[in-house]
């Protein structure tokens, strides 16, 4: 009769201990994102018509890379930060339904961004963690960007050098006991304005250059992205009881 108590207490007990084995931990990682752009958060392609003069500037994708830092403070919750370089690439193409021109060309902005998110695990088994977080992300924007060509001109001015975003994921990780933890998941970023307008002139092939027909596009700084994040290993910081 006291077999399957003692069984169920010895479990309950390895159970506990690999809960706890999770407290109290700062665990440093490395992070790379791969961005998907996507019309569902409205990242789509964006067209105008102008006269004769068609633009569309599309995003072409682009990751996200830095490192995190995982604060542990129960069998539950966590919190986390970090510092992240963002390229995000946009695809310009502007045509002339008269002389049948297509014109491409591409850009790209570089943003840098300081998470901070609280983390709820769920354990699906004895290495295996879910886990969902919600938070915000501080981006920052170093400047505004420019290109050119023979037939274009190009300008992003920035809404503001620092742009607050919400920010959320989900993610699975494989927690080994010396080797570190492996995570994979989703994120959603929206920042609560949009990043920059975009300006776009088309323009004659003579000197001084003229602009034949403008448009503009407010670009949203929405994405979605695949998360391939590394953990280092790290022990448990046991906390010591003081002495009477």
């Amino acid at each position: 009769m006291l077999k399957p108590f003692l069984i169920s207490f010895i479990l309950l007990l390895l159970s506990n201990a690999t809960l706890f084995a999770q407290r109290e931990i700062t665990t440093f990682g490395l992070q790379f994102k791969p961005i998907i752009s996507s019309s569902i958060v409205n990242t789509g392609p964006q067209y105008q018509k102008v006269g004769e003069i068609g633009f569309e500037i599309a995003p072409k994708g682009g990751f996200n890379l830095g490192m995190v830092v995982r604060k542990g403070f129960n069998e539950q919750f966590s919190l986390e930060t970090g510092i992240n370089i963002s390229k995000r690439k946009y695809n310009l193409q502007i045509t002339e339904d008269s002389t049948g021109f297509v014109g491409n060309s591409n850009f790209k902005y570089i943003i840098y961004e300081i998470p901070i998110l609280g983390l709820v695990y769920v354990q699906l088994g004895e290495d295996f963690f879910m886990n969902a977080a919600f938070g915000a992300a501080i981006n920052f924007l170093p400047s505004d960007w420019d290109t050119f060509d023979d037939y274009f001109l190009h300008y992003s001015k920035r809404e503001s050098w620092i742009v607050p975003s919400l920010l959320a994921n989900l993610g699975f990780e494989y927690r080994t006991k010396k080797s570190g933890f492996f995570y994979f998941g989703f994120s959603f970023h929206r920042p609560f304005t949009k990043i920059t307008t975009a300006g776009v002139g088309y323009t004659e092939k003579v000197h001084p250059r003229s602009v034949k027909e403008k448009a503009f596009f407010d670009i949203s700084g929405n994405y979605l992205t695949i998360d391939l994040r590394y953990f280092f290993h790290e022990s448990p910081q046991i906390k010591k009881k003081k002495k009477r």
